[in-house]
C-alpha cells in the first residue's frame, strides 16, 4: 500500500472510531492528514464520518486551497492548514462535535480551559503528571473564518505544544504525531470536557 492510500485508510478508519462514539453527529466533524509539507488530506464536506470512503477524501495545499478537484472541502480547512504549519509533529487533526464538547464550552466561550489534577491529563504528550497543568484555549465560534483563524494563528505561534482548542457551542480540535497519538488526544479531551461538565452540576 502507498504513503497516500495508507493515509486515506487511516482517515477512513478514524472517522468509523468517532462514529462509534456518536463524536461527530450526522455530518459534522472533519479529519486529516498531512500528506507532506505542501499537501494535506482532508474530507469533503458534508459527509457523514462513519462511513468514508477514498471519495470523500480530498488533497488541499499548506494554505487550504484545494488541489484541480471539484469537491468542498470543509470551511475550517484553513485551521487544520494552521495547525500543521504551527505544529510540526502534527500528522493527523481530529474535529469532533460531541456533546460535552459543545455544550461545556457554551459557558466559557472565549478563554481557556485549565485542567488540573486529573490522571487523564497524561494521556498528553509531555504530561507526565496530575499536578502539570494542562491549558486548553477557547475560541468564541464564529462564520467568519478569517478571523477565526487569526486568532487561533496567534495563540499557535506562542504555543506550539498545545494539544488541543475548542471551538465554543461547536467542537473541539485535538491532534498528534501518529493515528494512535491523535485518537488518545482526542479520547483524554472529550473524557475531560465531560468531567468538567460533571463536575460543575455536582458543585450546584
Amino acid at each position: 500500500m502507498t504513503e497516500l492510500n495508507q493515509l486515506k485508510q487511516d482517515i477512513i478508519n478514524i472517522g468509523r472510531w468517532v462514529d462509534s462514539h456518536n463524536w461527530c453527529p450526522a455530518t459534522s466533524g472533519n479529519l486529516s492528514a498531512r500528506i507532506d509539507a505542501q499537501r494535506i488530506l482532508i474530507t469533503v464536506s458534508g459527509h457523514a464520518k462513519g462511513s468514508l470512503t477514498e471519495q470523500d477524501l480530498m488533497e488541499v495545499d499548506s494554505q487550504g486551497n484545494p488541489y484541480n478537484s471539484e469537491k468542498r472541502p470543509s470551511a475550517e480547512t484553513l485551521l487544520h492548514a494552521l495547525v500543521y504549519g504551527h505544529v510540526p509533529d502534527a500528522n493527523y487533526i481530529i474535529h469532533t462535535h460531541s456533546v460535552y464538547g459543545t455544550v461545556f464550552s457554551r459557558a466559557i466561550w472565549s478563554g481557556e480551559i485549565r485542567f488540573n489534577n486529573y490522571e487523564m491529563q497524561k494521556a498528553f504528550r509531555g504530561v507526565t503528571s496530575h499536578e502539570q497543568e494542562v491549558v486548553v484555549p477557547v475560541y468564541g465560534n464564529s462564520q467568519d473564518m478569517m478571523e477565526l483563524a487569526r486568532e487561533v494563528d496567534g495563540y499557535l505561534q506562542g504555543n506550539p505544544s498545545c494539544p488541543a482548542f475548542i471551538l465554543a457551542g461547536h467542537g473541539i480540535y485535538s491532534w498528534g504525531s501518529s493515528v494512535a497519538e491523535a485518537k488518545r488526544h482526542s479520547e483524554a479531551m472529550e473524557f475531560l470536557m465531560e468531567c468538567e461538565y460533571k463536575s460543575c452540576l455536582l458543585l450546584k
